[in-house]
């Protein structure tokens, strides 16, 4: 069995979650739960618990405020989050996982089996450490993307990423020290964690950091910081053209 412990300020919502972990995740055993920030640190210091859903936004201190207690994360988190929340980025590059209210059953289960997976096999939970640090840089390109390979994440700062290029069913990561990661992900994987971050889709199997592109040319050809280079689809020249050229240009 699975130690687990809830932590949210909404009643309804722990509810909610306890009934559907007892039919759908039967080895998911609740210990206890958490009314808010202060209570679930408590709780999780008394029980030890080996998986913690963890309400972000609560009164008082947050979610990310109670982590940030604890000097070492020894236990897998699932986020329970609400829509709008302003750390979905930082959460998605840092490949942490979360889940969205109203909970959906497919949705936790699918969580669940995740982290399953990582406590079983004892992964070392590194995600949380750079969780910590985008938090003080969402937005901007010190972030550090978890890039997923074939059997683990590599944690790159978003500004040393000069272009993602699509390879048969995998993406390219072109680093700005000439370093190619291969990773197993498609590249819609990438555009969906950083066009938040000044990255573009210049064509369907290029997503570009418009802060590593050096030139233009009328070919609808853009060369890079490091001297490679990727067309702009044609039907993406106009965005193009207003969108980054008209931005940089004011930089």
């Amino acid at each position: 069995m699975i130690k687990a412990v809830i932590i949210d300020d909404e009643q309804k919502l722990r509810e909610v979650l306890r009934i559907k972990l007892n039919q759908f995740c039967p080895d998911i055993n609740i210990l206890d739960q958490g009314i808010d920030a202060k209570d679930g640190y408590e709780k999780i210091i008394e029980h030890k618990p080996d998986l913690v859903f963890l309400d972000i936004a609560m009164p008082g201190e947050s979610g990310f405020d109670m982590l940030s207690r604890f000097e070492n994360i020894d236990f897998e988190i699932i986020f329970v989050t609400g829509f709008n929340e302003y750390a979905l980025d930082a959460l998605k590059v840092s490949a942490v996982d979360y889940i969205l209210k109203p909970v959906k059953t497919d949705i936790l289960i699918q969580a669940v089996e995740k982290a399953k997976a990582k406590i079983e096999d004892r992964t070392i939970i590194a995600q949380y450490e750079i969780l910590k640090h985008n938090l003080n840089h969402i937005g901007d390109q010190n972030t550090k993307v978890a890039i997923p390979g074939a059997n683990a994440y590599e944690f790159v700062k978003v500004a040393d990423i000069i272009r993602c290029e699509g390879w048969q069913k995998y993406t390219k990561i072109h680093l700005a020290d000439g370093e190619v990661i291969v990773s197993s992900y498609n590249l819609g994987v990438f555009r969906d964690m950083l066009e938040s971050y000044d990255f573009f889709s210049a064509h369907k199997s290029h997503l570009i950091n418009n802060s590593h592109i050096r030139r233009y040319l009328k070919d609808g050809t853009i060369i890079f910081s490091d001297g490679s280079n990727a067309p702009v689809a044609r039907r993406r020249k106009e965005e193009f053209m207003e969108q980054v050229i008209k931005h940089l240009s004011l930089h």
